[in-house]
């Protein structure tokens, strides 16, 4: 087994154990063990057998010992245990917004609660309301999130697909008759949500693959001459698309898709093999498009490649979280981990004190966090800290400091937390009146949604957009897999209106720090290149901006 699947047992183990134990703090363990066993550089296996794998951070004797006996036998007893007290089917009860782990457990353990026709039978007859903490409102909730939940059966967040389809491009490695294999589809598109997985195969032997592929997946089907279906995981769809290896390039093209892409490239180059894709944009005498850029045809009428935002461009970040608030690090530890990945400047960002329930900071905790920043920002040398907040946009559009506070941070990020149910005009002015703060650096997760878990509120994008441009504040790009919030196709609306933008990760912890790669992907779909980023340019650049604006901000306020 690889550290995905070992990292995923632990996964599971710990939401089993948020049902079945009161003690938050064991299953807290085996997240922060599932999270440190992704992350590791180095197999698993060797860490056992050189002895470090205890010695690893985030990794204790009784996590080590489960991971061992997962390596050791391919399975855990404990896991095995504790999918005895639960059915099969009760983890889908989350795919319901409002519904966690926490609730999904007291409907499980008072009503025997364990799918959603029962828990839609539930809300229909009432008895949830028998339940404390599960009133009439809540329940008229639940059933609308219901609905919400069945349109997103079989879809899946895009860094499952990624790590299902790299898993198996590494077993197909493996296989001898296999020349070369490449995952294409939304996946390679890098489309947030998925419903599947393509992979596409160069072989000569055609029988020989198609036998191998039933030791790789589930369920095998061959769909015709070129194509096999099987099922990874017991609950995604894949989809082997067999090719020669002379016409390799031709089958990652047209899997990889959009249908609009591919027949409006098709049509200027003719539908012959290729090797490379490459060769097919030669043919058409059009520059290439990058995977993300082939939801639509447009890019095929530019003369000009798209010079698109890469990773690498990113010199720094925004919107990081540490213990003062709800993050799981320590400033040290953010602040290190920042150096350790070669940012040149990071900005601390903790909730404000409206965010209780995240830890928000009074103004005496400002201070403190403050305090610590400064105690710690020379040991980080030569990377610069910025000192900043996330602070909540109130129902009425205020801010939730004052402005003497908010004149002792670098930047804010302004961001809604609650009352997600106001009407469209209700949000639109409630975030107008915020953009008039001149205090604000960024607007965070724009919608407040939650991919495959909550809807978005509504608002009137272009006039948020106008404001926010007149105002020189930049909207975030917010890289957490289950925000990517601005929507990639709201960007270019935005753009037209003088805005720019900052990938962000809203990193609760060092490990969080990757949501800047699925970040920087929003920001590709959406064809943004370096210049429209503010976190590309150079720390001198970025101090100085912040610096200004701060200054023009405090004779304002």
């Amino acid at each position: 087994m690889n550290k995905w699947e070992v990292a995923r047992v632990l996964d599971e183990i710990a939401k089993y154990v948020e049902l079945s134990e009161a003690n938050r703090f064991k299953s807290l363990a085996f997240e922060k063990a599932s999270r440190a066993v992704s992350a590791l550089d180095r197999d698993p296996g060797e860490l056992i057998a050189s002895g470090e794998l205890q010695k690893t951070p985030g990794i204790g004797k009784t996590t080590a010992s489960v991971i061992e006996e997962v390596l050791r036998t391919g399975k855990s007893r404990y896991l095995d245990e504790l999918r005895k007290q639960y059915p099969a089917g009760i983890f889908e009860l989350m795919r319901v917004p409002q519904l966690g782990l926490k609730k999904v457990g007291i409907l499980y353990n008072k009503l025997g609660i364990s799918n959603l026709d029962e828990l839609e039978q539930a809300c229909r007859t009432g008895r949830l309301q028998t339940l404390k903490g599960f009133g009439e409102k809540t329940q008229q909730k639940i059933l609308e999130g219901i609905g919400y939940a069945r349109k997103r059966e079989s879809h899946f967040l895009l860094p499952v697909g990624l790590e299902v389809g790299e898993q198996i491009r590494e077993r197909l490695a493996d296989i001898d008759a296999v020349e070369n294999a490449e995952v294409s589809g939304s996946v390679r598109r890098r489309l947030e949500v998925i419903r599947n997985v393509n992979i596409a195969v160069a072989t000569r032997d055609f029988a020989g693959v198609k036998k191998a592929l039933r030791n790789v997946v589930a369920n095998i089907e061959e769909l015709d001459a070129n194509t096999v279906k099987g099922i990874a995981r017991n609950e995604m769809d894949v989809y082997f698309h067999l090719a020669k290896p002379q016409e390799f390039g031709s089958t990652l093209f047209r899997t990889t898709g959009s249908a609009v892409f591919v027949d409006a490239l098709l049509d200027r180059a003719g539908d012959r093999p290729a090797e490379s894709e490459e060769e097919i944009f030669e043919r058409a005498s059009v520059p290439f498009v990058a995977p993300e850029r082939r939801e639509t045809a447009d890019d095929l009428r530019r003369k000009r490649a798209r010079s698109l935002v890469k990773l690498e461009d990113l010199r720094g970040t925004f919107h990081v979280h540490s213990t003062f608030s709800d993050g799981r690090n320590t400033i040290l530890e953010m602040l290190t981990a920042a150096r350790n990945r070669g940012f040149d400047y990071v900005g601390m960002s903790d909730h404000s004190k409206s965010a209780y329930y995240a830890g928000g900071l009074t103004e005496e905790g400002v201070r403190q966090q403050q305090a610590e920043i400064a105690k710690h920002e020379g040991e980080v040398k030569p990377m610069r800290v910025f000192r900043g907040t996330e602070a909540d946009i109130l129902a009425d559009g205020e801010i939730d400091y004052d402005s003497e506070t908010l004149a002792t941070f670098d930047f804010v990020i302004a961001s809604i937390h609650s009352r997600f149910g106001m009407t469209k005009e209700e949000m639109t002015e409630r975030i107008l009146r915020a953009l008039d703060n001149p205090f604000i650096t960024f607007l965070g997760h724009l919608t407040g949604r939650k991919l495959l878990q909550r809807e978005g509120y509504t608002l009137d994008f272009d006039r948020v957009f106008e404001k926010a441009g007149q105002r020189g504040v930049m909207i975030e790009i917010n890289g957490n897999p289950n925000r990517l919030d601005i929507d990639w196709r709201l960007v270019g609306r935005a753009l037209d209106r003088g805005v720019r933008f900052s990938i962000n990760p809203d990193a609760h912890s060092i490990n969080e720090y990757n949501a800047l790669i699925t970040g920087t992907w929003v920001a590709r779909k959406a064809g943004l290149s370096p210049k429209e980023i503010f976190n590309t340019k150079p720390v001198e650049e970025v101090a100085e901006y912040l610096s200004a604006r701060s200054r023009a901000s405090a004779l304002k306020g």
